[in-house]
């Protein structure tokens, strides 16, 4: 016999849990092809490199997309405003991390791997900055909502 589904609030809970860890890798794919786009084009070859980069820009966009939608604070907007801001969540955070890696990228403009060490140090920190940017939000809207405030 196949066991039940499970249960809507525990697979939101290993969404939310989860789900961030499975998207990343999309996040800094797109990261270092800022840093370094000849390599991928070198190694994936001219036929798949439009193809991959551009999925990897889609999969960080919705991976950060489904991080802000699923969070605490946006539970109970309504569908149209849940989207509106997850999308603009997501749009601001890859295009901010695609500038971040340009101006990495011209700082150490003839340094390959020294762009890498310090592009993906960067887009590491900004993930871990957004991620715990967004648990302070719902953090302060348990607060709120459960109206726990100390002074």
């Amino acid at each position: 016999m196949s066991e039940p589904p499970l249960p809507s609030a525990r697979r939101q809970l290993l969404l939310a849990k989860y789900g961030p860890a499975l998207v990343t890798p999309f996040y800094f794919g797109f990261a270092t092809h800022v840093l370094a786009p000849n390599s991928f084009s070198r190694i994936l070859g001219p036929q798949l490199h439009v193809p991959i980069v551009n999925s990897l820009w889609i999969g960080s966009h919705i991976g950060v997309g489904t991080y802000l939608c699923i969070s605490k604070h946006l539970r109970n907007a309504n569908v149209f405003d849940r989207l509106l801001f997850s999308l603009y969540g997501s749009a601001i955070f890859n295009l901010g991390t695609v500038l971040v890696m340009s101006i990495v990228r011209s700082i150490f403009p003839d340094n390959n791997a020294l762009r890498l060490g310090v592009g993906l140090s960067s887009a590491t920190a900004i993930l871990l900055i957004g991620r715990r940017y967004v648990q302070y939000i719902d953090q302060i809207f348990d607060a709120i909502r459960f109206r726990t405030i100390t002074r």
